[in-house]
């Protein structure tokens, strides 16, 4: 789970939002745009969110706790990257499909078409991890925030 989420930041330069934690869905509405990029994290019962829009295109991971059939928790995590740029598209998709490799289990799962990468994985991850989950997106959304103000949103 952390990994995907260090290594999307680092890809895509990531920055600040706004959050809530009601039983419902939370989130303030009114995400800020600086140098063109807007964060915003929401979340629900049994989901957090983090939506990235910048220049080069946009970033939505999801968090969605389950119960299985003994009563445990496990968590669905959702990614969807858009690019203006198809290259960049295809390079996120070679780096996401090796890491699918390595997972061997067949629970990191991978779709790419030409502008676009979907991730899907499961873990362990329980309602209580995603009080940590929101926190690192919120994390993600305050540093991008920071970036595009100083102008290196696209550093790597």
């Amino acid at each position: 789970m952390k990994k995907l989420i260090l290594a999307s930041a680092a890809m895509l330069a990531l920055v600040a939002c706004e959050t809530g934690t009601s039983s419902d869905s939370s989130s303030d509405g009114n995400a800020k745009t600086i140098n063109g990029y807007t964060c915003e994290v929401t979340r629900t019962d049994k989901s957090v969110t983090i939506y990235e829009t910048y220049v080069a295109g946009t970033y939505k991971q999801t968090q969605t706790v389950y119960k299985d059939l003994d009563g445990f928790d496990y968590s669905v995590f959702t990614t969807d990257i858009t690019y203006m740029d198809p290259s960049d598209a295809a390079d996120d998709c070679a780096d996401e499909k090796e890491e699918a490799r390595e997972w061997r289990d067949g629970s990191y799962q991978v779709e790419c078409s030409s502008n676009a990468v979907h991730v899907r994985h499961r873990d362990d991850s329980t309602l209580q991890d995603m009080d940590e989950t929101a926190r690192n997106f919120q994390n993600m959304c305050d540093e991008g925030y920071v970036r595009a103000k100083n102008g290196t949103l696209n550093d790597d």
